[in-house]
């Protein structure tokens, strides 16, 4: 079976691609709130009396970025 070059999908008949935008906003939410995540839980690990804020912020900004650097 044939794959749309665009979207990478099986190519059938009537096939529409989805907008990049919106796999593209998919993949950077996700990238971002685990990296958020993952940034909390390690603050509040290391300092269990603060808010794990900063981690949150620190966490979300380092997975941005590097899903944005390794970008298709």
């Amino acid at each position: 079976m044939a794959t749309c070059p665009r979207c990478l999908g099986p190519l059938s008949e009537g096939h529409r691609c989805k907008p990049i935008w919106v796999k593209r906003l998919i993949r950077q939410s996700i990238a971002v709130l685990t990296g958020g995540l993952l940034g909390g839980v390690v603050q509040f690990l290391l300092d269990p009396e603060k808010v794990p804020a900063i981690g949150v912020v620190i966490g979300g900004l380092l997975a941005f970025a590097l899903s944005e650097g390794m970008k298709d």
